[in-house]
């Protein structure tokens, strides 16, 4: 079988440390990864590479090369960002113009090749699933060019640095606000104006129940707060976890620390069934509302039964309304449920989307597409967000706040007008994602400044919280 050769790196991709070139890498196997940091698959993606890459240390060599979807992902600084908070040793490139993604002809994040010792393109894995099958086919790459390839030289070696602030998720109550720490994998239960109170969670990446500070997270993000139990979308354990806000005590739900399609039924064992990096987490009465990031689909799980269901989303990644099988998601990022009905912002399609509770129809409020985004005020039809990944409910009731984590800024959706707006807020945001909303506060979790902040939203302003632990 003739095998192309890989095309040679382009000059305009910008690397972390010297530029990187296929030419110089010739004589041992190279996965390229090609990713993008807002991709909940992608996410799945990177972190079956390092488990190859760890596996076959010193005889492959992997470089990744991220490429943008958004206007806003054109600045290197969250891939980086991405890359320190998940503790991934990965040597990435930044191909800004698109350039690597179109000399590879590809269509779909993520994608990964692998080339074989001449620099020919042996296999190609499209989509996080595929991907899973890449250890295999790099140990038979090995095996069939055993004896033929020699030692070389290291690539320069990446070493994470330690993750700052990195909140995925916010929940709020009368005396507490809770704060998912996803980049140091434990939750911090925190007063209203953010003084840390208690840490649940050891801090190390891991899956394990149990007391609080032996319990292991895996980059949790939504939480969700009900009476005295705290549900966590544990993003990284593709798990739903609880935690007992009065003893600390965490157990697992749903989930067995693997991605996987979701099984519908009475769970005996929360291992029964598998979750597919869930990110967002609403809540009513004893009913917990999921969206499966990866899975582009939301369930629900009826807490006394045991019970999880189907409630919306085909699975395919888009953004298609109508009857809940055929519905389309893109990565719901967070959810909220009023009035009926559950309120979904789909962060890959830039969209707010509405599901009714009572047979799971969906229709979307605002958006228009997987590639059309932007900052737009206006009614619905003309409207545009950019990767929006937090939403809340305003104070009175008559609106949601939004996150629009790619435009920097908080917007306001009004529910009798149909329209959105972009308040006027202090300035401090740069990449405002989960929200949580308590009387007249909002807490904003800010991606960019790596901090958490509280807006008056009566007055417009905004002060930074102390939560620095």
């Amino acid at each position: 079988m003739s095998l192309s050769i890989a095309p040679e790196l382009d000059a305009t991709l910008e690397w972390p440390g010297a530029p990187q070139r296929l030419a110089a890498l010739r004589g041992q196997p190279v996965v390229l990864l090609f990713w993008n940091v807002g991709s909940a698959t992608c996410h799945n993606a990177l972190h079956t590479l390092a488990a190859v890459q760890q596996r076959y240390r010193g005889q492959i060599r992997v470089l990744g090369i991220h490429v943008p979807k958004f206007d806003a992902e054109r600045d290197p600084a969250p891939a980086r960002d991405l890359l320190a908070a998940h503790g991934l040793p990965l040597l990435s490139a930044h191909d800004r113009d698109w350039v690597a993604w179109q000399h590879y002809e590809l269509g779909a994040w993520p994608t990964a090749l692998l080339l074989d010792p001449t620099g020919a393109i042996h296999q190609r894995f499209v989509g996080d699933r595929a991907i899973e099958g890449l250890g295999a086919a790099v140990e038979a790459l090995l095996d069939a060019h055993y004896g033929e390839i020699g030692a070389a030289a290291e690539l320069p070696r990446v070493v994470p640095e330690p993750p700052g602030l990195q909140v995925g998720g916010l929940a709020v109550g009368p005396n507490r606000l809770y704060v998912a720490d996803s980049g140091r994998h434990r939750l911090l239960e925190c007063s209203l104006d953010g003084r840390v109170l208690r840490r649940i969670g050891s801090g190390h990446r891991d899956f394990v129940d149990g007391v609080a500070d032996a319990a292991g997270f895996n980059e949790p993000r939504g939480l969700v707060l009900l009476q005295d139990r705290l549900y966590v979308a544990d993003a990284g354990n593709h798990a739903l976890r609880r935690v007992d806000v009065r003893t600390g005590e965490v157990d697992t739900l749903v989930g067995h620390g693997r991605p996987g399609d979701p099984v519908a039924g009475n769970l005996a064992l929360p291992a029964d069934s598998p979750l597919d990096r869930p990110w967002a987490l609403a809540a009513q009465d004893s009913t917990l509302y999921l969206g499966n990031a990866a899975g582009q689909q939301c369930w629900a799980f009826e807490l006394g039964r045991r019970q999880l269901r189907h409630l919306a989303g085909s699975g395919l990644a888009g953004q298609a309304d109508g009857p809940a099988e055929q519905a389309e998601f893109a990565q719901p990022a967070a959810l909220l449920v009023h009035a009926g009905s559950l309120w979904v912002l789909d962060a890959g399609s830039s969209a707010l989307r509405q599901v009714a509770l009572a047979d799971g129809s969906v229709r979307s409020v605002l958006g228009k597409g997987l590639f059309e985004f932007g900052h737009k005020d206006g009614g619905a039809r003309q409207a545009l967000l950019q990767n929006p990944t937090g939403m809340a409910l305003a104070a009175d009731g008559q609106g949601l706040w939004i996150a629009d984590t790619g435009n920097g800024v908080l917007r306001r959706y009004a529910f009798r007008q149909h329209s959105l707006s972009t308040p006027a807020v202090a300035p401090g945001l740069r990449r405002p994602g989960a929200l949580a909303a308590w009387q007249h506060w909002l807490y904003v979790a800010d991606i960019g400044s790596r901090a958490l902040w509280r807006l008056d939203t009566g007055s417009g302003e905004l002060q930074r919280l102390p939560l620095d632990d």
